[in-house]
């Protein structure tokens, strides 16, 4: 018994070592999104009437490690590291984002860089470099 548990608890260490570096992405990716969009971190959660958690999507660049994971239940789309990373950008691309945008501004455009009209519920929390992270929440 003791030998089961003692497997159980290693395969589930190797399981949480190997999760956390599937978002990983590299230094210089990192470094373009945050010089191409003025964007340090980012995290969106978009719900709908059918899902809470119908989107889901981060970035975060940090001087250790830099990390994205994008999510997309309406789509069946999970994606980690540089993948992720490239929807994210896309999205970006669309957004346009700035750092002195109104906060129902920077909703509604964030909405429509996910492709998200249905929306119900928008947590967002951005933080632009060199200035104060931003938490907004927005319901219907």
């Amino acid at each position: 018994m003791k030998k089961m548990f003692s497997f159980i608890l290693l395969i589930q260490l190797l399981m949480m070592a190997a999760c956390s570096d599937q978002n990983l992405i590299p230094k210089d990716k990192a470094s373009k999104v945050v010089d191409t969009y003025g964007i340090t971190a980012f995290t969106v959660t978009i719900g709908t009437k059918e899902e809470t958690e119908a989107l889901k999507a981060s970035f975060i660049e940090k001087k250790e490690r830099s990390e994205a994971e994008f999510s997309n239940n309406k789509q069946g789309v999970n994606l980690h590291g540089e993948k992720a990373l490239k929807k994210i950008t896309e999205a970006f691309e669309k957004l346009s984002p700035d750092p002195e945008a109104e906060e129902t501004e920077l909703i509604k455009k964030t909405a429509e860089a996910f492709e998200f009209k249905d929306y119900q519920m928008i947590r967002l929390e951005v933080t632009f470099k060199g200035y104060d992270s931003k938490e907004i929440m927005f319901s219907k």
